[in-house]
């Protein structure tokens, strides 16, 4: 069994485990797979943060599965200044620093687990080779139910005065060895990751993808002891043949750090010859099985036996054949492809960060992974790191130099489009960091209008061409546009746009249609978009949009969980089009939920989908997706080398076979290979028939992104906050409440608010705290935001909600699913036909304090109708927040999913402004 907490701990093993099925067990997902080379089956499963989840789930595992061992592998942030980011921890013991002080206030009383002394006397004379991306020692883990970002801190001072030796602080171990301890029998071990150094620069670090790079090197070093186990009697080994205590080729783990300084490194990574340190003896320990029992069974006769022995070396052999041929074949696939020297993983001391954008990451990690460091002319090895960022997002961090607030710069930057190089170079700032001329594209696709194959297939796809003015005036009257094409049923005509702001298909959707009111191919002006009869064009786009979103994950995900409620029959009520590059359709429709291969949770592969997604490619302009590849300034000439044989590789024919045509993307040089997919069975056409343009210049871009903000759907949304006492709890490392920091992040939730956008405020909590009559108290009726409120001193809705959400107050319980109820049927009653009709809910806790009625299941079954359909935007707030539903997701998921919104997570609350600006892209 192994546990983890987070999705990219989750997905970092369960990429090394083949020939997977699921179980749906109490509403935990337990996946189980094969671990290659091996004779172990292992079972997979996600608890959630936190040391009672991780309790529960063990429990949970251990009555389902018996599991013979059981790892929890994750991330964990560092305590000593000797741990650096991507080293693992093994825990040699874990504390328990929750809720130990001594009655009187006193001393505190540490409890704490060991790990299994035979597997610590196993882990500490492995060799774990160069795959692994740091160095590994073992040594005790703090774990409680906080995260420490603070040296300077009330925990950080508890730590050091009674854990002082713990090398590395996480939040679900001594849960996890509680339950264990509890059921008896499961020999349990602690591996983690070093992923932020516990000290303020968390944020910092994540963003920079150290938490992908973590548990990366926790989940190797965790199969790599797995597979050295055997889950027959006999002598450990190896997977590359060598016994268990036998020797090192990399060092051998002990109390110390591994890496190229233990094996006997220069500065550059080079290991120094000489004579290799002397291997210990070789230990015998009891065999794994000969200590754990499930029961009894007949032995098998000495011929039987020996036949069994005959076999299981065969199939040793052939395992092995097969690891050593994979591996081979790897290798010279990376290999033939660049023109340098490959070097390990532990001599890599200097990193190459690339940052890409969101539906690009995952594909462009697994190829630099692939890759692996590289030795520039002058020695140095070099590894490359990719971190997944919000194309828009990052063009306003470079426009202001990248500041140290928006994390680690990047040396190489890819967004999805080279229009956001163009608005980043309008400030100095931008000019001075991103190089001048046309960068390569690493992959290219066009944009698409997308449609249900049925509502296609009504307006004669394949065959039949639609383009932006299609759209504008199709938009004039968007309610009885399917009943005049036969199909009432179907409802009015709902349109799905991204945020031109964030999101590179919402900026070219909008750059496609001035284009083709103007009918011009050449260089759009800024003349063009102030233009009153181009801006009544786009406006008429505009009024058929559902609701906006800073990705195409938000409409493809919730396209995918209509298709799986209820088939064809929802999809069409969900949406009728929506503007998506050709690649999300291709993987959509391969079982790619989210229109891409993601980490997001959810955006797993799954089954196809029962109504596909088709392409239609707008005839009067059509802008692609070129993900162009910028190595920006201030990079060393080890860096730039790599850098520049990193690109030729991508460029290869083979790599963009295995990691970018699975997902729908044409090469670089816009071509569509045979037998990629990209074809009219996935919902694209190879040659489609469009009109090209001259992309306009960064001024004129950075005008329409501004235009646009007075041109899109008004919005008509009610903010509801919770209000309960857990909101006055302390966030570690920031010494503020939860409240405080919300308060603080008011700009982030109502800064993006157009003068004419409606807007109101409810707080909640319980009955009793707000009066006695309602869970939920209104605050500020909806109203246009730069309206004058007679009843607040004159000020303006804009400074009202302001003032208000200052001056919130904690208390109370939780009542969660009375005021969503509540809410929605006020939204209705004040339902606006031409606006986007929303609620946006924080909450930091669930149910709970308040009376049993309405259920969930009541709730969900009224806010779901599509009947003046009110979509509710939910952001779990505080690690606490939320729990899971007996189909494995989230309350707060199910809310949102039954409304065709989309679910945010805020559970670091210091994260809470990035992710309601996200939320806020919606209106």
């Amino acid at each position: 069994m192994i546990l983890t907490a987070l999705q990219v701990e989750y997905d970092a093993v369960k990429g090394r485990l083949e020939d997977l099925t699921r179980d749906v067990e109490g509403g935990t997902i337990f996946e189980r797979g094969r671990l290659p080379g091996t004779a172990w089956t292992v079972v997979l499963a996600q608890t959630g943060p936190g040391n009672d989840n991780a309790a529960v789930v063990t429990k949970h595992a251990h009555d389902l599965y018996r599991p013979r061992v059981l790892f929890f592998v994750g991330v964990a942030g560092g305590l000593k200044d000797g741990v650096g980011i991507g080293d693992v921890v093994i825990g040699e013991r874990i504390y328990d620093y929750r809720e130990k002080q001594s009655p009187d206030g006193g001393h505190y009383r540490p409890r704490e687990w060991e790990a299994p002394w035979w597997l610590l006397q196993h882990v500490r004379h492995m060799a774990f080779g160069r795959e692994i991306a740091g160095r590994v020692r073992v040594a005790p883990i703090a774990s409680g139910n906080v995260v420490l970002d603070r040296e300077d801190s009330e925990l950080g001072d508890l730590l050091r005065g009674n854990y002082d030796d713990a090398v590395a602080i996480e939040m679900e171990s001594a849960g996890v060895r509680r339950a264990a301890q509890i059921v008896g029998g499961i020999d349990t071990l602690t591996i983690r990751g070093i992923s932020d150094k516990a000290d303020g620069g968390k944020r910092r670090a994540d963003a920079g993808g150290s938490q992908e790079i973590a548990a990366w090197s926790a989940a190797a070093v965790a199969v790599r002891i797995l597979a050295s186990l055997p889950p027959e009697n006999g002598t450990p080994t190896l997977p590359d043949g060598g016994r268990v205590g036998g020797g090192s080729r990399a060092g051998s783990v002990s109390q110390e750090l591994l890496g190229a300084s233990a094996a006997g490194a220069d500065e550059s990574g080079r290991v120094k010859q000489g004579k290799p340190p002397a291997a210990p003896p070789p230990r015998r320990r009891q065999p794994l099985l000969s200590r754990i029992r499930i029961g009894r069974r007949a032995q098998p006769s000495r011929r039987t036996r020996a036949t069994l022995m005959a076999c299981g070396a065969v199939a040793v052999v052939a395992v092995l054949v097969a690891v050593l041929l994979k591996t081979t074949a790897d290798s010279d696939t990376s290999d033939k492809n660049s023109t340098l020297e490959s070097c390990s993983l532990s001599q890599a001391r200097v990193k190459l960060h690339v940052a890409a954008s969101i539906d690009l990451s995952k594909s462009l990690s697994d190829a630099a992974r692939a890759y692996r460091p590289r030795r520039s002319p002058d020695g140095t090895c070099v590894k490359i790191e990719v971190s997944s960022v919000n194309s828009g997002t990052a063009m306003r961090a470079l426009r202001q130099g990248w500041p140290e607030d928006d994390g680690p710069r990047p040396d190489v930057w890819s967004p999805a489009g080279s229009e956001w190089i163009d608005l980043a170079r309008v400030s100095s700032a931008g000019r001075q960091l991103l190089p001048e001329g046309e960068p390569q594209s690493i992959v290219t696709s066009p944009l698409t209008i997308a449609m249900p194959e049925p509502m296609a297939q009504t307006m004669g796809w394949p065959e039949a061409t639609i383009g932006w003015s299609d759209l504008a005036k199709w938009a004039e009257d968007p309610t009885h546009f399917w009943g005049e094409h036969g199909n009432k049923q179907w409802g009015a005509l709902k349109l799905g746009k991204t945020n031109p702001d964030y999101s590179t298909s919402g900026l070219n959707a909008t750059i496609g249609a001035f284009y083709a009111k103007t009918g011009t191919t050449g260089e759009l002006s800024i003349r063009d978009v102030d233009s009153s009869a181009n801006q009544a064009f786009v406006r008429n786009i505009e009024k058929s949009v559902v609701h906006y979103g800073d990705t195409t994950l938000t409409f493809l995900a919730n396209l995918r969980a209509a298709d799986d409620r209820g088939g064809r029959e929802e999809v069409l009520k969900y949406i009728s089009a929506v503007t998506v590059e050709e690649s999300a359709v291709v993987a959509y429709n391969k079982g790619y939920p989210c229109g891409a291969y993601s980490y997001a949770r959810g955006c797993e592969r799954r089954g196809k989908p029962k109504t596909p997604l088709v392409s239609f490619y707008p005839k009067d302009s059509d802008p692609a997706s070129d993900h162009p590849y910028v190595q920006l300034g201030g990079m060393s000439k080890a860096k730039q080398k790599v850098s520049d044989d990193f690109l030729a590789y991508l460029h290869s024919t083979d790599v963009y076979r295995k990691y970018f045509a699975p997902y729908g993307y044409r090469t670089y040089k816009n071509k569509v290979l045979p037998r990629t997919g990209i074809d009219q069975d996935h919902g694209a056409l190879e040659a489609p028939q469009v009109k090209g343009y001259d992309a306009p210049d960064g001024k004129v871009l950075a005008r329409l992104q501004k235009v646009w903000a007075s041109l899109r759907r008004r919005a008509n949304v009610l903010v509801v906050i919770d209000t309960s006492k857990s909101m006055d709890d302390k966030v570690p490392g920031t010494g503020r409440t939860k409240m405080e920091l919300l308060q603080q992040a008011e700009p982030a939730l109502f800064g993006g608010f157009a003068a004419t956008d409606r807007v109101g405020l409810w707080e909640f909590s319980n009955a009793a705290n707000l009066g006695g009559k309602h869970h939920y108290l209104p605050l500020v009726d909806i109203g246009p935001m730069g309206e004058k409120l007679t009843d607040h001193r004159g000020l303006t809705r804009r400074a009202e909600l302001k003032d208000e959400v200052n001056g919130l107050v904690p208390d109370g319980a939780t009542g969660l699913y009375g005021t969503v109820d509540a809410a929605v049927d006020s939204m209705r009653k004040d339902y606006d036909p031409s606006a986007i009709n929303a609620i946006v809910l924080l909450t930091d806790g669930r149910n709970e304090g308040v009376p049993d009625t309405p259920t969930l299941k009541d709730v969900l079954a009224r806010i779901g109708s599509p009947d003046k359909r009110v979509r509710v935007f939910t952001v779990a707030y505080g690690s606490e927040a939320d729990q899971q539903d007996a189909n494995g997701r989230t309350v707060l998921e199910e809310i949102a999913a039954a409304t065709g919104a989309h679910a945010y997570d805020a559970k670091d609350p210091k994260i809470l402004s990035e992710v309601l600006t996200s939320v806020i892209s919606n209106f």
